[in-house]
């Protein structure tokens, strides 16, 4: 099992708090943790966008343990 801090900002920090740790499988990918955040907040899937360690994540990447995970939702400027 592997450790991973996501933060989250703006509406979600209020939903979830500014911080979770969330155990994973070693072998877990960020589809894999956004699934674990979505049972909690299920708007993450279509209206968050989620960075680890500050970059877009690959498709299927890995995470490793101690990566840290920015979650925020979508924002539209005008």
């Amino acid at each position: 099992m592997k450790r991973v801090v996501v933060k989250f900002v703006s509406i979600f920090a209020e939903k979830m708090g500014r911080e979770k740790i969330y155990e994973l499988r070693d072998d877990a990918t960020i589809e894999d943790l956004v699934e674990a955040i979505a049972s909690e907040l299920e708007e993450v899937k279509t209206k968050g966008i989620v960075y680890v360690n500050y970059r877009f994540p690959q498709e299927k990447q890995i995470l490793r343990e101690g990566d840290e995970v920015l979650v925020m939702p979508l924002f539209a400027g005008g």
